[in-house]
């Protein structure tokens, strides 16, 4: 009889704990189904606004991420002085040249102080011709979404929503990574 109530009791407390962390076992099974870079990836719930901060586009000119609202966006931030964000940007470059535009826009955001000047050898010596860099040299856009360091990438839906964010480096070009931004693309 004691074996019985035990087991009564285990079975109670793993279907509360099921239920209390939402309920659902597809949750868990797509939480495992991120492999390998994209294990690090951080859905956002519920989905958080993008700030108004502004910062400087590839032209030169101030704007804000306000001004790309209506298509979804990977947003990296990153810095000349980071070994893993250089190590990144051959996988940002190939993930533009594999990913139709009309999915989804990539924007890079240096944080370097020195801005383009600084950056832009950078990107022309590692031969990523089409990948142009934006510019927030005091880090104020960064701060603003409280990112805690580079790289950090985070994935923005057409409504201006942050969906998610993924610090450190990835392999963006990777089968993991496209099937993860597809899913969230065409989910919406």
């Amino acid at each position: 009889m004691c074996f019985r109530k035990v087991f009564l009791i285990a079975v109670i407390v793993t279907f509360t704990c099921i239920l209390w962390s939402g309920g659902s076992f597809t949750k868990a099974s797509n939480e495992t189904s991120k492999t390998g870079d994209m294990s690090k990836f951080k859905e956002q719930i519920p989905r958080i606004p993008i700030p108004k901060t502004p910062f400087i586009n590839e032209d030169g000119k101030k704007t804000n991420l306000h001004t790309l609202k209506g298509n979804w966006l990977l947003v990296n931030f990153w810095a000349t002085w980071c070994a893993p964000c250089i190590r990144e940007l051959p996988y940002i470059y190939n993930l533009k040249q594999e990913m139709s535009t009309s999915k989804i826009k990539i924007l890079l955001i240096s944080i370097d102080r020195s801005g383009s000047s600084m950056f832009q050898p950078v990107l022309d010596k590692l031969k990523l011709k089409d990948l142009k860099s934006a510019s927030d040299p005091k880090a104020a856009l960064m701060r603003s979404l409280q990112l805690s360091g580079v790289p950090t990438s985070l994935l923005i839906d057409p409504n201006g929503l942050i969906a998610g964010s993924l610090t450190g480096d990835a392999k963006w070009d990777s089968p993991q990574a496209i099937a993860l931004l597809n899913r969230y693309i065409n989910k919406d």
